[in-house]
């Protein structure tokens, strides 16, 4: 499974920056110490050096889809593969400024007669066409995060990861559905290096510093709630940007038909299970599942689950009998988590982290 972040606060109060002559790697002191050890899973530890100056807009914008889990969760997962959760502290992005964004994301009226892209956009410029398309708008946002290293209470910056959130819309701000999968590809590549470029010439704290890249599709609400995840990655370092690498991230719903051809083994087990539920009930009890795929391996899987119940007792009969199938049904080793609820309200969760057992928690006691 690849690793995610925690939930997981060092400090409270923004950590003090120190000083260093002789590199360009950015310092932190703590007084604060904390673990990852309350924690279930494999998670990185969270350093706070402050709110991302795009979380507002981020939260904004994605608050009321997946969109909003899923471009921090899958960055993170994507991260990993260059910064080990073992090795590495997590903070929110604080190397791009606001203002940095800005210029990387609006046009710029000045530059309009220049094709392709200007010196401080990632957007086409006006009078561009992509695959047919006058004047797109790609990027709709941005967000950064950044991994550090710890030396007794002082704390290194070693790296970065940013995503490039794409939503392609016409000069009227209609989204575009038809832009092929070669266009969004070449205007990947074309933004990676811009993006490593500016990097270089504006931001001394990251300028010899590794930067993943990587390039999210927003999701579109009309079609589904799961559908948004990143498509290209770029791992850029020692001044070269790094080549574009398609990513193959899904969500996907349990039990669905892309479940069912993707992996007919997990989808056969989930119905197992969750007809073992509705054998056990009495009345009503249904269970729908949401997991993550990265290059086709399942990473990890929520589960929600809805009971009638009558009674406090048949709650945690119910609830057993779900944890017993989780321990017992999936042959894949996966991180899972059961919501229970009954009447509306969250009765119980279950965890299964991967090569344990599950463990379950009553709420409602």
């Amino acid at each position: 499974m690849l690793r995610k972040a925690g939930i997981l606060v060092l400090s409270a109060a923004m950590l003090c920056a120190c000083s260093s002559s002789k590199t360009t790697t950015k310092e932190k002191t703590s007084s604060v110490v904390s673990t990852t050890d309350s924690l279930t899973g494999d998670y990185y530890r969270i350093v706070n050096m402050g709110r991302n100056p795009k979380s507002e807009d981020i939260y904004t914008e994605f608050s009321t889809s997946n969109d909003f889990v899923t471009i921090g969760n899958g960055l993170q997962e994507l991260s990993q593969d260059h910064f080990s959760t073992s090795d590495y502290y997590l903070s929110e992005g604080q190397q791009l400024s606001l203002s940095d964004y800005n210029k990387l994301m609006k046009r710029d009226a000045a530059n309009a007669t220049k094709k392709n892209f200007d010196k401080t956009t990632l957007q086409p410029t006006h009078g561009t066409t992509i695959d047919g398309i006058a004047d797109p708008v790609m990027v709709t946002n941005m967000t950064e995060q950044d991994f550090f290293t710890k030396n007794a209470t002082s704390y290194t910056l070693k790296g970065a990861s940013i995503a490039v959130i794409l939503n392609p819309q016409d000069a009227n701000n209609n989204d575009i559905d038809t832009m092929s999968k070669d266009a969004i590809e070449d205007y990947c590549k074309k933004c990676a290096s811009r993006l490593y470029k500016y990097i270089r010439e504006n931001k001394k704290t990251l300028k010899d510093l590794p930067i993943l890249i990587a390039f999210y599709m927003k999701n579109d609400s009309a079609v589904s709630l799961t559908n948004g995840n990143y498509i290209y990655q770029a791992f850029c370092e020692n001044g070269e940007v790094g080549a574009l690498k398609a990513v193959n991230h899904e969500t996907i719903t349990f039990t669905s038909t892309r479940a069912s051809t993707l992996d007919p083994a997990t989808s056969s087990e989930f119905e197992t299970i969750k007809a073992a539920l509705k054998n056990a009930s009495t009345e009503a009890a249904s269970i729908v599942g949401e997991a993550t795929y990265v290059n086709n391996t399942i990473q990890t899987m929520k589960i929600t689950a809805y009971l009638n119940v009558k009674s406090y007792t048949e709650m945690l009969y119910l609830t057993s009998v779900l944890a017993d199938q989780i321990d017992s049904k999936f042959t894949q080793d996966f991180q899972t988590k059961v919501l229970v609820y009954s009447q509306d309200e969250l009765m119980a969760v279950i965890i299964k982290n991967k090569g344990s057992d599950a463990k379950t928690t009553i709420i409602q006691d």
